[in-house]
């Protein structure tokens, strides 16, 4: 099998949530695998996704892949996650829609079952550090990997990557805020969805000020959440979850700064001890392009 190249990584690092209450359904969403740093050789695993994606829910199922040597085998298994209140890590700031969960416990208990898991985690080296922001153009492109409307490819276990720009740029605060908007079909289900500036031919380094011709670039940017929709009074709303009045859906899209994790990994870091065991052969890739 060959090398997985950087585009299949990025595919590999989302995974669909359905969220259930006492066995029901009730909602769908999109989450990503992440890596919080304890020390250099220790890291806790967790699956990233908006607090209202896990709302009222008390347990949610991934599909996950199982390895086979350094990649997926081409199978894959449920994974139930407690998603109980007090299971999961909230960001500390209300205002800010993320949450995590922890994913270890499920890795080991499919190692000692004798089927380890492949999964292709995102981690702050490819979070754009606060100097950096300002350097991004005022338009870039970028690329969201999730399941709009719970809409994946279910034989092979891959979610849906779509392409479009910033619709505001990623140098301002929009509206305040450590958000950002993308121009960007977006739907329920997308919710959690992660956000790439991924430029595979060359790009403009505003550092220097040159085009790096050929040159690749990866920057994980941002979390989308909402998005902006026109009820039927014409009035326009930020809208998290299906509602029947909707009628028609703004191709935009509001999303959480990348930098936001930082606040998640202080709830990781005051959680687990620095003494948690390290999760070996589970597929961590190197996002350096």
């Amino acid at each position: 099998m060959p090398e997985l190249t950087l585009a299949e990584r990025l595919t590999l690092t989302t995974t669909r949530i359905s969220a259930s209450l006492n066995g029901a359904q009730v909602g769908v969403g999109t989450g990503f695998f992440f890596n919080f740093k304890v020390t250099e050789d220790q890291f806790i695993p967790a699956i990233i996704t908006n607090k209202h994606v896990v709302n009222g829910c008390d347990q949610i199922t991934v599909v996950c892949h199982t390895a086979e040597e350094s990649g997926p085998s081409g199978k894959f298994i449920p994974c139930h996650l407690d998603a109980r209140p007090g299971a999961v890590l909230l960001h500390p700031d209300p205002d800010v829609d993320l949450c995590a969960i922890p994913f270890g416990p499920i890795l080991n208990q499919a190692e000692a079952n004798g089927t380890p898991l492949f999964y292709s985690p995102l981690g702050f080296e490819v979070v754009p550090k606060d100097d950096d922001w300002q350097y991004f153009d005022a338009l870039e492109e970028v690329i969201m990997i999730g399941c709009p409307r719970g809409i994946f490819d279910d034989f092979n276990n891959l979610p849906i990557t779509r392409r479009g720009n910033t619709a505001s740029s990623l140098t301002k605060l929009y509206g305040g805020k450590h958000e950002f908007m993308v121009d960007m079909a977006c739907f329920p289900g997308s919710s959690g969805s992660p956000i790439f500036v991924y430029d595979r031919n060359g790009y403009l380094d505003r550092r220097t000020n040159t085009y790096n011709i050929g040159a690749s670039r990866i920057h994980f940017v941002g979390i989308l959440y909402s998005g902006p929709l026109i009820t039927n009074d014409g009035k326009i709303v930020l809208q998290q979850q299906p509602k029947v009045q909707v009628s028609a859906m703004m191709h935009l899209g509001n999303a959480i700064r990348s930098s936001q994790l930082y606040g998640i990994e202080k709830e990781i870091l005051a959680r687990f001890p620095k003494e948690a065991p390290k999760n070996d052969d589970v597929g961590e890739v190197n996002f350096d392009p």
